[in-house]
């Protein structure tokens, strides 16, 4: 029996009703993403799909129209996501258009087998996976906050235990480099991003969290060299179905009332509790002010930091 047949939660519950809701879902062209994205659009969303510029994001967007029937259903915008320049350009288009964001799901991600920069000079994985989500959550905030119970949802994965405790500065620059620290750095930054967001937006309504998808045959180490060819046989074999991956996320923004904790990690439907490293709150608070620094926020565009007492 295929995993997506056996008994789960849906993945929006029945009840759910997003008729005239906004979201935005990156890293949407396929694999959880494309899942989130579709799920989001059959409960009644407008889902706007940002994915790499030249890739398959045009087709999987119009493929939700044609499936869900609405022509505004979905949209795409493309992207590159590792480029900071391209990230506050996507920022400004979608906050254009939709001046009230309902949901936000940060999921475009890699893993990245030799060390690479991107055109700012970080290493690929750390931009990709932690600076996009947290410079695109700062330009979008006007719009969150205008939306009545906006939710902030961020993919992570159990591979934030890997790492240990986070080197920001290897992290940033890659040297020296390991793949699956990389990787599991930037997955244990999700989680302190999720908290840390939750903590300093704490009565403003906005819910915040962070989710494990599973081993998902999603393809995202296809470009990872020998490793990832490896990785790629093993989700192949055992890896559970994108569909069944991005249901936990799905749960995450359409549920009501809002699971609690909020800024909590989430694994099939259930709050987890991170690993020792992934729950330093000095060191949440040192990452999000080095990556002020990095993405280049303005002051305005700034959140308070919260009461730590």
């Amino acid at each position: 029996m295929d995993d997506a047949s056996r008994s789960h939660p849906s993945h929006v519950a029945p009840s759910a009703d997003l008729s005239g809701r906004e979201a935005l879902v990156t890293g949407a062209s396929g694999g959880i993403g494309y899942q989130m994205a579709r799920g989001l659009a059959r409960a009644g969303a407008r889902v706007w799909m940002a994915s790499r510029p030249g890739g398959r994001g045009a087709r999987a967007a119009e493929a939700i129209r044609a499936e869900v029937g609405r022509e505004d259903a979905a949209v795409y915008v493309p992207a590159d996501l590792s480029v900071l320049a391209e990230v506050r350009d996507l920022a400004e288009r979608v906050a254009a258009e939709v001046p009230c964001l309902d949901v936000l799901v940060n999921n475009a991600g890699r893993f990245v087998q030799r060390r690479t920069l991107t055109a700012d000079g970080f290493e690929m994985t750390w931009a990709l996976n932690h600076l996009a989500p947290f410079l695109t959550t700062h330009l979008l905030m006007r719009s969150l906050r205008a939306a009545e119970a906006p939710r902030v949802i961020t993919t992570s994965s159990n591979a934030e235990r890997s790492g240990g405790a986070l080197d920001l500065d290897r992290a940033a620059n890659g040297v020296p480099y390991s793949a699956w620290r990389a990787y599991g750095w930037s997955k244990q930054a999700n989680v302190h991003f999720a908290r840390e967001l939750a903590r300093r937006t704490e009565g403003t309504g906005l819910r915040s969290y962070a989710f494990h998808p599973g081993f998902v045959r999603s393809g995202f180490a296809r470009d990872g060299g020998a490793t990832g060819w490896v990785v790629a046989l093993a989700q192949r074999l055992f890896g559970r179905s994108a569909e069944r991956g991005a249901e936990t996320g799905l749960w995450l923004a359409a549920l009501e009332p809002a699971p609690e904790p909020n800024g909590g990690f989430f694994v099939d439907h259930a709050a987890r509790t991170p690993s020792p490293a992934g729950r330093d709150a000095e060191m949440a608070a040192e990452l999000w002010a080095r990556s002020e620094a990095w993405v280049g926020l303005r002051p305005e565009e700034r959140l308070p930091a919260p009461d730590r007492r």
